[in-house]
C-alpha cells in the first residue's frame, strides 16, 4: 500500500531559520547597498527586501512593537519602518507585516511565539548589514560631499509636484541655473 504525505509542500522551519538562510546584502541595478531576506517560505509570501540605510530604524520598528504590542493601523505607502507602523498585525497566532506596499509586497508572517526571538536575530545583524552594505557601496554620500558654508551653497529653484503638493528641485530648460 502506498501512501502520499498531503503536507509534502508545507514549511516547516521557524521563522529564524529562514532569516538565517535567506539573509544576504547585495547592490541593488541602482547600485544601492539592499538587505533581503525571507522570514517564511511558501505561496504567498516572498523576501523583505530594503535598504541597508532603511535597516537599523526597520529593527528598531519592530522591536517596539515587540515590547509595547501591536494596534490596528491604516495602510498607507511610506517608508520601509513607516509602512511596518500602518501594517503590522497580529491574528490567529501569527504576526504580519509589509516594508512597502503596493503591487507584489509580501507580508512577512512569524508566529507570534517567534517574534521575540526574530527581532533580537535582526538586532544582532544591524552592524554587520550595515558594515555590508558600506563596503558594496563606498562612501555615503554624506562622507564623500564637499562641506560649504551656508553662503556657498547654492540655490535651488522648487517646483511643486502638482499631485502632493511637495516641492522639488527644478530642472531649467537649457541646462543651468536661472
Amino acid at each position: 500500500m502506498s501512501k502520499t504525505n498531503i503536507f509534502e509542500s508545507e514549511h516547516n522551519e521557524s521563522a529564524v531559520q529562514t532569516i538565517r538562510q535567506t539573509m544576504s546584502v547585495s547592490l541593488n541595478d541602482n547600485g544601492n547597498a539592499v538587505i533581503s531576506f525571507a522570514m517564511n517560505r511558501g505561496k504567498g509570501s516572498g523576501a523583505q527586501i530594503l535598504s541597508v540605510s532603511d535597516y537599523r530604524e526597520y529593527v528598531e520598528t519592530l522591536e517596539g512593537f515587540a515590547a509595547d504590542g501591536i494596534s490596528e493601523l491604516e495602510a498607507i505607502d511610506l517608508s520601509p519602518s513607516e509602512t511596518v507602523r500602518q501594517t503590522i498585525r497580529s491574528e490567529d497566532g501569527v504576526i504580519s507585516f509589509r516594508v512597502r506596499s503596493g503591487k507584489g509586497a509580501k507580508p512577512a508572517r512569524v508566529p507570534t511565539g517567534d517574534f521575540d526571538e526574530v527581532v533580537s536575530l535582526l538586532r544582532s545583524t544591524v552592524d554587520a548589514v550595515e558594515s555590508a552594505g558600506d563596503s558594496l557601496s563606498g562612501p555615503s554620500a554624506a562622507e564623500s560631499a564637499p562641506q560649504n558654508d551656508e553662503d556657498e551653497m547654492e540655490d535651488y529653484e522648487l517646483e511643486d509636484d502638482g499631485v502632493t503638493g511637495e516641492e522639488y528641485p527644478a530642472d531649467s530648460e537649457d541646462g543651468d541655473e536661472e
